[in-house]
């Protein structure tokens, strides 16, 4: 009976500290005061991680702060939380939905669990229709001229119809169509969860957007940048001028990423390249400086800060005045990520190689806590490049290794999507480094906190460079004696080696070859 009764208060202070731990971890998210709260399922799968990170993410380019809990966690924050998206939730337990539904909540539900018991508990006048796994054609109208179709595999999903307040995009399966986004005043429905698909990561973002704008009709429209991307120091200067060019004389702003140059900086090469980098300052563009990649979390932060430090050196020795950096998406979740970009109060954002490199275990989007101006990667539609997401700042990459031609038809497609175009010196930016300021503000620039001009001027160059430095120096100054030295010990060393031969034929003849007739051996 003793052991029974040990057990049974081993038992309860367990679930007490764990429901403690609970609470305090829910206060530590409610204390961050995020805006919105996205609910999961308890032990996500790695796909359904990939997913919430995209969901993350977008929030995050919409400029919004966000909190994320798995369901079992949610309990304590749902009193708190005026806004929020349920992602692919299986078991949704009565006393959750009864809070979810309890007040006037914005609820945007993605996948079917728990929408007929929501709607149920809502009074909504809709009307269920369960699918089986099957592939369905997904259409969505972005504008009355720009409309995409994909095919999408549904696994068990609900379709609704009835009365709506707002609806669009069609969901056909076998005949049957819904409303790909269905919605009744705060409430939006969409029956997918997974956004790994361009058409409805750019649909969601738009749906999304239009969910959270607080007035009627769609928010207002945010910019485009065309960057020319990952253009590397000692390109074919040729090659760079030629898509300047084009670009100004389409009198349209535009961005050039450069890579990084940490030795060297002082080549004939280096001096022409940001020649051309100055030409194009002079004309509207304007400069980003691309990140190193990170070999692992563990990566030394001032180190790289340094490496940063010794490539803005490099260019602003030229007059080139990078504006911010492009990182990849990776350091958004990344504390090493993070601690790199706060340099830069400007970030533009590509597509990483890693596609899953979330930490639920942070529970916060903390790099909206850093204040940076964020750009994001444009969600390419079809071949051509095609963007159509304007409620929040993308970046159109293009490629100078793919060819001029290519280059042209993708920035007539970006002119013609009707999105406006947005220069880098419009907007206020800062760059730190460890003995290096560089900001603008009102469309001047300062650089050590002295106003600079961006006038191009032709440089000047040496024909007599001296290209002569450490190994390589000492290489020069004395191949010519050691090549004097190797060439003596040669020569000693072949007529060593012909003596030797001799005297070693002389040798051999005497002891093994047979004497001649009438001659004796000694």
């Amino acid at each position: 009976m003793m052991y029974r009764r040990v057990v049974l208060i081993i038992f309860i202070i367990l679930v007490t500290n764990c429901l403690r731990n609970q609470t305090a971890l829910a206060s530590e998210i409610i204390n961050e005061d995020a805006e919105i709260l996205v609910i999961y399922n308890n032990n996500p799968s790695e796909e359904e991680s990939a997913n919430i990170q995209t969901i993350v993410k977008i929030l995050t380019y919409l400029q919004h702060s966000v909190a994320y809990v798995p369901l079992e966690e949610s309990a304590p924050l749902l009193e708190k939380y005026d806004t929020i998206i349920c992602f692919g939730l299986m078991e949704t337990p009565d006393s959750f939905i009864d809070k979810l539904a309890s007040d006037d909540k914005r609820v945007f539900l993605l996948g079917s669990g728990g929408v007929e018991s929501y709607i149920s508990k809502k009074g909504y006048n809709f009307v269920a229709h369960k699918m089986e796994d099957m592939i369905a054609t997904v259409h969505y109208k972005f504008s009355e001229k720009n409309e995409f179709n994909t095919l999408i595999r549904i696994k068990n999903s609900i379709l609704l119809s009835g009365e709506l307040t707002y609806d669009n995009g069609t969901i056909s399966i076998e005949g049957k169509n819904a409303s790909l986004y269905s919605r009744y005043q705060n409430f939006v429905y969409l029956p997918l969860t997974d956004l790994s698909d361009p058409l409805i990561q750019a649909s969601f973002t738009k749906e999304v957007a239009r969910w959270l704008w607080p007035f009627k009709g769609d928010p207002h429209p945010y910019a485009q940048y065309i960057v020319l991307d990952e253009v590397y120091p000692f390109c074919p200067p040729e090659q760079l001028m030629e898509a300047i060019d084009f670009l100004v004389d389409l009198k349209i702003p535009f961005v050039i990423s450069v890579m990084p140059i940490y030795e060297n900086g002082e080549y004939p090469a280096m001096k022409k390249f940001c020649e051309v980098l100055r030409y194009a300052q002079a004309n509207g563009g304007s400069i980003l400086i691309h990140s190193p990649i990170l070999q692992q979390e563990q990566d030394n932060v001032k180190q790289i800060w340094e490496y940063l430090t010794t490539a803005m050196e490099a260019y602003t020795n030229f007059g080139i005045y990078p504006l911010g950096i492009e990182a990849p998406e990776d350091f958004m979740f990344s504390v090493t990520g993070r601690e790199i970009l706060k340099r830069y109060s400007t970030v533009f954002f590509y597509q990483g190689v890693n596609e899953n490199s979330i930490d639920l275990n942070e529970r916060f989007n903390s790099i909206y806590k850093d204040g940076h101006q964020i750009i994001a990667p444009a969600i390419s539609l079809d071949q051509s490049g095609n963007s159509q997401i304007m409620v929040h700042s993308t970046a159109i990459y293009l490629k100078l290794q793919e060819g001029i031609d290519l280059l042209k038809e993708k920035v007539n497609v970006c002119i013609e999507s009707n999105i406006p175009m947005k220069s880098l010196w419009e907007t206020d930016n800062t760059v730190y480094a460890d003995n290096l300021y560089l900001y603008t503000v009102q469309g001047q620039t300062y650089f050590n906190n002295e106003k600079i001009s961006l006038e191009y001027i032709p440089f000047a160059y040496d024909d007599d460079f001296d290209y002569k430095n450490g190994v390589f120096q000492w290489i020069a100054e004395d191949l010519g004696g050691l090549n004097k030295k190797l060439v003596f010990l040669v020569i000693i060393s072949s007529i060593i080696f012909t003596i030797f031969i001799i005297f070693a034929r002389q040798m051999n003849k005497r002891k093994f070859l047979l004497p001649k007739e009438g001659v004796k051996r000694k």
